[in-house]
C-alpha cells in the first residue's frame, strides 16, 4: 500500500490551461522511486533509457506492477508565473506555459502494487514521486503466490512488460512512457501468478 503525504503532481493529460495527473503510478517510475534502478544525476542528452536501467531487475527476477487506485481524491491548483513589470513587452515565446491550471493528488490518496521478487526485497519506509518529489509512506505485506494460470487479472497492468497482450480490458490509461491497462481479460489463460483471489500475469520490464 502507497499512501500519500504530499500532493503529487505529474503530467499525463493536459486540456487547455489544465494538466491533470491520473489516478494511477506507473510501475517504471515506481522502480526509480524504490532504488531498484537508478538514473544518472547528469544527462548529456536529455533522452530516457528505461531499458538500461531495468534491465538489470529482469535478470535480478524482481518485477513491480503498476500501483492501482484504493482511494483517490484530486484537487485544483491555479500557477501564475506572468511577469509583473511596469512596461509590457512582448517577446517570442519559449513555448512554456506561464498560467494555468494544475490538477494533481491529495494526500491521503492511497494506491495499492505488486512486486514479484525471487529474493526477499527491501523497501524504503517512504519514497519521493512526481514531478515534486513527493513524499508516500509505504505498507508492505509478503505474500508467497502460487504459479498458476488464470484469464482475468484486476489489477493495474503495463502492456509493454507482457508476453500475450490481452485481448479486453475495462480502462486504458494513454500516459508516458507506456500505456497502462485494468480489468485485463485474455481469451486463453496465460501463465501468472496468483496472489490469494488476485491474479497477476507473467511479466518483465520492456518485453518488446
Amino acid at each position: 500500500m502507497i499512501e500519500l503525504e504530499d500532493f503529487l503532481f505529474f503530467s499525463s493529460m493536459e486540456k487547455g490551461k489544465v494538466a491533470e495527473t491520473a489516478p494511477l503510478l506507473h510501475n517504471y517510475a515506481l522502480a526509480y522511486a524504490m532504488s531498484w534502478a537508478v538514473s544518472p544525476y547528469y544527462h548529456e542528452h536529455q533522452a530516457p533509457e528505461y531499458e538500461r536501467h531495468l534491465q538489470p531487475l529482469n535478470h535480478e527476477g524482481i518485477y513491480i506492477f503498476p500501483a492501482s487506485p484504493v482511494e483517490v481524491t484530486h484537487r485544483l491548483m491555479q500557477y501564475n508565473t506572468t511577469p509583473e513589470p511596469f512596461l509590457m513587452t512582448r517577446a517570442q515565446s519559449l513555448g512554456y506555459p506561464n498560467w494555468g491550471f494544475i490538477k494533481c493528488i491529495r494526500p491521503g490518496s492511497r494506491f495499492e502494487t505488486y512486486a514479484l521478487s525471487y529474493n526477499p526485497l527491501s523497501f524504503p519506509s517512504r519514497i519521493r514521486l512526481g514531478k515534486w518529489m513527493s513524499q508516500a509512506r509505504l505498507e508492505v505485506e509478503e505474500v508467497d503466490p502460487e504459479r498458476g494460470k488464470g484469464k482475468h487479472c484486476p489489477a493495474m497492468i503495463n502492456v509493454q512488460d507482457l508476453p500475450k497482450i490481452p485481448t479486453y480490458f475495462t480502462s486504458m490509461y494513454n500516459v508516458l512512457p507506456t500505456r497502462l491497462v485494468m480489468g485485463a481479460e485474455w481469451e486463453n489463460e496465460v501463465e501468472g501468478y496468483w496472489v490469494g483471489e488476485v491474479f497477476l500475469p507473467e511479466a518483465v520490464f520492456w518485453w518488446r
